[in-house]
């Protein structure tokens, strides 16, 4: 047993749960790349993309874990 998160119902509770993160970290770390023009905005874009992209990571395999059973209700 990896961890014992007892508020998550089903792996298909916990998808909800992290697209709701999900949506809600992409608008708060866009900001950024909205305020920068220009070589400034694509380095954030940069940064942005890459910590979205470990966040989802990090989420699928909480979810898949879920899934399986690996991590218990």
């Amino acid at each position: 047993m990896l961890a014992y998160l007892p508020f998550l119902m089903s792996a298909n509770s916990l998808g909800v749960i992290c697209l709701i993160i999900f949506l809600g970290s992409t608008i708060i770390f866009t900001i950024p790349v909205f305020a920068t023009r220009g070589g400034t905005q694509l380095l954030w874009t940069g940064v942005v993309g890459f910590a979205l992209t470990v966040e989802l990571a990090i989420m699928v395999l909480l979810v898949v874990l879920t899934s399986k059973g690996e991590i218990f209700q």
